[in-house]
């Protein structure tokens, strides 16, 4: 692959977590009676939500980032390390970024109470968006150990997985229902910071 566009490539991963924190911040000041405490993400891009086709398009496109992302990482990362490992722990930030992309197609019923088919399917999407990318670190641990220059990411991964794992659990469990929406977004946020994170070391390592 042409050296500009792994470059290109690298730059959406760095692009696509920013684009989905400004997308909410944004949206949900301006939603009527929004609250990111109690509220899901999700309600700002529901069937009878005001901006909805702004939040839906966003999701969509932050999607195809993290999936153009993806392909340009494999293609760096299997010249250093042709492992399984890498592999799987590639295909799930792929799966992540797919899953973003068909959200936007597939919104939640109003309230994101999701009754219909379209709601249910927005439902799975959310969590093969969200738990991939939560996991992905952990088949990636292997080649950041080994690779110079990625063992504070090796490091940064490590912290990452748990407190992945750990918000995700708190989230799913609905023990807080007042926190809601600040648990979806910390459960969201954790895996979207780490991409961010390899996403500005892969551009430093091999394009500066």
């Amino acid at each position: 692959m042409n050296i500009k566009i792994q470059k290109y490539l690298s730059i959406c991963g760095i692009i696509a977590p920013i684009l989905f924190a400004l997308k909410i911040a944004i949206l949900g000041f301006f939603h009527p009676n929004y609250n990111h405490i109690t509220q899901y993400m999700s309600e700002l891009g529901a069937k009878n939500a005001p901006y909805s086709v702004i939040n839906n398009t966003g999701l969509s496109l932050g999607g195809l980032l993290i999936i153009l992302f993806s392909i340009g990482f494999y293609q760096i990362i299997i010249k250093k390390d042709n492992s399984f490992y890498a592999k799987i722990g590639i295909l799930f930030i792929f799966i992540s970024g797919l899953s973003f992309f068909l959200i936007g197609f597939f919104p939640c019923d109003p309230d994101c109470i999701n009754y219909s088919t379209i709601g249910i399917i927005h439902g799975y999407l959310s969590d093969f968006a969200q738990f991939p990318l939560i996991i992905s670190p952990l088949f990636l641990l292997p080649t950041f150990r080994k690779l110079n220059n990625w063992y504070n990411v090796y490091i940064f991964s490590i912290f990452i997985i748990i407190l992945g794992i750990v918000f995700f659990i708190l989230y799913k469990s609905y023990i807080f229902e007042g926190y809601t929406g600040l648990l979806q977004r910390i459960s969201f946020g954790i895996p979207l910071l780490w991409l961010e994170i390899i996403g500005i070391i892969n551009y430093k390592i091999n394009f500066k």
